[in-house]
This record gives structure tokens, sequence and C-alpha cells, in this order.
């Protein structure tokens, strides 16, 4: 599901599209984001419907060689594959056949090119031709381990695939990496004592953090000329016009969580937002964002303005 720093990057986006706005619309940039987030479990989906295309693919073909006279030397027999254990818990789960459905994840059937280039990645690694030469020893975890190295080292990693991703969903790509972790997840908890597949059931951990992106943003779009306000107070020697847009809107949410999140501690804000200000900011924007948060923290605990609930004070 969507973490936190997921989930405050999306609003970080929703917030900068805010302000490059020309007619300020709050209300389309919430709907963005919920879109957005609903397009994460999308591409989770999509994912997992790649390797059930993928199982449906090879099986097709083994049926084909069998039914050849002739096979070539270099063939490799399917067999295996097509009965990895795995693989056919993917294949027959009814709730990832439901979200596909759901979703309307209908993109392999006209994409046979893209589907053919991956199988042949597939085919032709020495993951693949290990594992399938060795017919002899079988077992689950064998099945979870070369279906974990396969997704992680050769589908992960195809390009045309990621070309198809960045062309689907604007989103998709910055999704990727965290989406591609979580179907690695799903893969690695998979037991044989269990008939199920764990997949992620649903886009956020608890209502909480269903809550959190939203008046993440909301808080800092309906309060931007008060978080402005304090920020320019602490910067007294910078022009406004000199800070980097990014670095200013980070500054403006972390602000926000001092003052709107009472259950999510100073140190935990700071932390996120200088791990995020390391991927969509400047390497010196970190020893800046730092030096800011720092002084705004202390200020408003002299005050008496930061306000925390036990749970913030941790």
């Amino acid at each position: 599901m969507l973490n936190r720093r997921q989930l405050r990057i999306k609003a970080l986006e929703g917030v900068y599209a805010f302000d490059k706005s020309l007619d300020k619309n709050i209300d389309f940039q919430i709907s963005y984001f919920l879109k957005s987030n609903k397009n994460f479990f999308k591409l989770y989906i999509t994912c997992f419907s790649l390797l059930k295309e993928l199982h449906y693919f090879a099986n097709e073909l083994h049926s084909k060689n069998q039914k050849k006279y002739i096979n070539k030397d270099t063939d490799l027999s399917l067999n295996k594959f097509c009965n990895n254990l795995v693989l056919k818990r993917v294949s027959s789960n009814e709730f990832l056949s439901k979200k596909i459905n759901d979703f309307s994840v209908n993109y392999w059937e006209s994409r046979s090119e893209l589907i053919s280039s991956i199988w042949n990645d597939i085919i032709e690694s020495d993951i693949s031709i290990k594992y399938l030469k060795d017919e002899y020893n079988k077992s689950f975890e064998l099945d979870k381990l070369y279906l974990t190295n396969l997704f992680r080292k050769i589908i992960a990693s195809n390009k045309k695939l990621y070309d198809f991703f960045e062309d689907t969903e604007i989103s998709w790509i910055n999704d990727l990496p965290l989406v591609n972790s979580l179907v690695l997840s799903s893969i690695k908890n998979s037991k044989k004592s269990s008939k199920s597949l764990p997949l992620m059931m649903d886009i956020y951990k608890n209502d909480e953090d269903a809550e959190f992106g939203v008046k993440l943003l909301k808080s800092v779009i309906d309060n931007k000329d008060m978080l402005q306000d304090h920020i320019s107070k602490i910067t007294l020697n910078w022009d406004n016009d000199r800070i980097a847009q990014i670095d200013l809107i980070l500054l403006q949410m972390c602000l926000a969580e001092f003052l709107f999140f009472k259950s999510i501690p100073v140190k935990a804000s700071i932390n996120e937002y200088l791990e995020i200000a390391k991927e969509y900011s400047s390497k010196k924007s970190n020893i800046f964002i730092n030096g800011i948060l720092d002084k705004l923290s202390k200020n408003l605990t002299k005050n008496g303005t930061l306000k925390k609930n036990k749970r913030g004070m941790q």
C-alpha cells in the first residue's frame, strides 16, 4: 500500500501544480491526488496481470510445442514454468481477477509485441535456463525464488515495459519503484501452507493514512500565507525568489505537519522531508532545509505554538 512518504510526494506534486495553475482550484488538485493514488493501486494490479499473462503465454506455447513432431535441441521444456506453484496462484487468484476487471486492465491482448519481447528476455536469461533445465529439483521454495529473481532482474528491468508504463499513466514512473518492491514482497511472502496469494488488498494501510494526504494537501494550500509568513521570518536574508520552489514547498509542508498534525513527531517530519529533498531537490538543499526547519521548530516550541499530543512528543 501507499506509505506516508509516497503520500507526501504525491501531495508535493499537488501543491506544486496548484502554485503553477492559473485558476487555483483546490478541489481539482484533491481530485487529481485521489486519482493518482487509485492509479498506484492499478499499477500494482497491472504488474500482477502481466505475470498472469506471461503464464498464459507460456502455457499456450508449451501446448504448441508438445504437438511438434521435431523439437530443436535449443528448445527448453516449459513444463516447469507452467507448473510454477506461485505463478499458478497468480493465475487462479479470484481477488486479482476481480481487480483486473474493476480497473479494466486489458492492455496485453493488443500488445503482443511487448509480451513477446518480455518473454524472449525471460527464456534467454540464465535464471530461466538454469531453472527449466533442472527438472528434478522441484519445490515451492524453488518456484518462489525463481519468480522473485525473474521479476526483479528480468521483468522489472525491461526497457520496453518501462516505456509502456511511462506512456500509459503520467504518475506510474514515480510509483514504479515502490510498486515493484510491493510485488516482490507479495511473491516472497507466499507460503506453501497457504493456498492464497498475499496481495495488497487496498491503497492505504488504514483510515488514518487514507485521510493523511488530503489533509496535508489542504493544510498547505489553505494556509499558504500563514506558512510563508513563518518561513519569511526565518529567512530574512533570503529573497523568496532565490529559494527554489520545491524547497519552499517542502518547508511549507513540513511546517504544516508541525502545526496541524499533532500525532507526528517533529523529528519524524523533518527526517521525511530531508529524504524527499534528496530525491527532488538540489544537493545543497538538505543543509538549507534542515537549518530552516530546525529554527522553525525551536521558535514554535518557544512561543507555545507547537502543540503535539503524547504520540507526537515521542
